[in-house]
């Protein structure tokens, strides 16, 4: 397995958030985003918060005038000083970003995670004396933290979910052209909430495609989506390999209208997205993830896997209503690693690497990594 951790800690991510929540309850965010000047994009549901007017200082800004235009809340600079000066370099580019018009959707889209079994994913069952647990996938690899509740709760559910990653570069598996598995490729990286113990998952992130084409096909987009309510809504705004990418997912209980922020901190743009309910179960608050996966659906089955090398998450953390934090370095029985295998189940091809317990590093860093055959060969379709 390739391992590029030693180098590629030199990664500088410009962008971290605090959670709405820090200075306004879940319910008070709620009715400014409700009430925010927002316009109505080309799918039905689906609208952008206005962006700041010229001059907007949001450094200055008050909790509720940043909420109002979808921008992430003030991190408190003396309990978190690497997260506030982050934050204070975001906004201080956000001066000149543009802000996307429209959403498209797209013919692919996200979806729950489909665990398989160890004997399904041709391995023995692991012995897990200590935590975090295991868990095997079809579609997933990633970190997800997780609760037992099967309805929205006020005070426990999952409500807010941040992070910012290094958008990789699009590549097909070695060899795989040359084995007649010709793709597409297609690789998701992205946060969200619900998706492992439910069948509902809101979301945003990137996504990566390649094909046998050769390099000009390739592809980079970030997207919004609430499964399974909507496909991936593509995100009218560039992107290219190497940008740091900001994401903040906030969800809200059941059928209300959920909300997901993305910024292109690199461009820059940024846009902050509400999605309207349709359809499916709902919001419930019972999982929150950094996840790599491939989308759905390629016929009856997920896309095969791009070879994108490694995807590095940085500042990932998750909160509950009540304000509880989790991150991706928790060592508890409750955070699930997710190996990714392929469609045989015979070999993984995404997993997570590295995940750390201790120091501020280990706490919200994850790197995930593609394998076997997503790497060179190509998955058989």
């Amino acid at each position: 397995m390739r391992k590029f951790i030693a180098t590629l800690c030199t990664v500088t991510l410009l962008f971290a958030s605090a959670s709405l929540a820090v200075a306004q309850d879940a319910e008070t965010i709620r009715a400014i985003f409700a009430s925010a000047p927002k316009t109505p994009t080309s799918v039905p549901g689906v609208s952008i918060f206005a962006g700041p007017p010229k001059g907007f200082n949001a450094l200055a800004a008050s909790g509720e005038d940043l909420a109002r235009y979808g921008l992430p809340q003030r991190p408190n600079q003396q309990t978190e000083p690497e997260r506030y000066a982050r934050w204070e370099r975001a906004m201080t580019a956000l001066a000149s970003a543009k802000h996307p018009t429209d959403v498209k959707a797209l013919p692919y889209h996200s979806s729950p995670v489909k665990l398989i079994t160890p004997q399904q994913a041709g391995t023995a069952a692991l012995a897990v004396s200590n935590v975090p647990s295991l868990a095997n996938s079809g579609n997933w690899s990633g970190v997800a933290n997780t609760n037992k509740l099967t309805k929205w709760n006020n005070v426990t559910s999952f409500n807010v979910i941040e992070s910012d990653f290094v958008v990789p570069s699009a590549y097909t598996p070695f060899n795989a052209c040359a084995n007649g598995i010709t793709g597409p490729f297609l690789m998701s990286a992205w946060n969200g909430i619900d998706g492992f113990n439910s069948g509902d998952v809101v979301q945003g992130g990137i996504q990566t495609y390649s094909d046998c084409g050769g390099p000009a096909d390739n592809s980079y987009i970030a997207w919004v989506e609430w499964f399974p309510s909507y496909p991936e809504l593509e995100i009218g705004a560039p992107v290219s390999p190497g940008d740091t990418v900001f994401v903040e997912t906030l969800a809200s209980p059941g059928t209300d209208t959920q909300t997901v922020g993305v910024e292109d901190v690199s461009q820059p743009w940024s846009g902050t997205f509400s999605l309207a309910y349709i359809t499916g179960p709902g919001v419930i608050g019972n999982s929150e993830e950094q996840i790599v996966e491939r989308p759905c659906c390629n016929g009856s089955d997920f896309y095969a896997l791009n070879n994108y090398d490694y995807e590095y998450f940085a500042g990932a953390l998750g909160k509950d209503v009540h304000g509880t934090q989790f991150t991706v370095g928790a060592q508890t029985v409750p955070t699930f690693l997710i190996n990714m295998y392929n469609d045989a189940g015979t070999q993984i091809i995404s997993e997570p690497i590295e995940q750390g317990s201790t120091g501020n590093a280990g706490k919200f860093m994850l790197w995930v990594s593609d394998e076997g055959c997503a790497y060179s060969g190509g998955c058989a379709p």
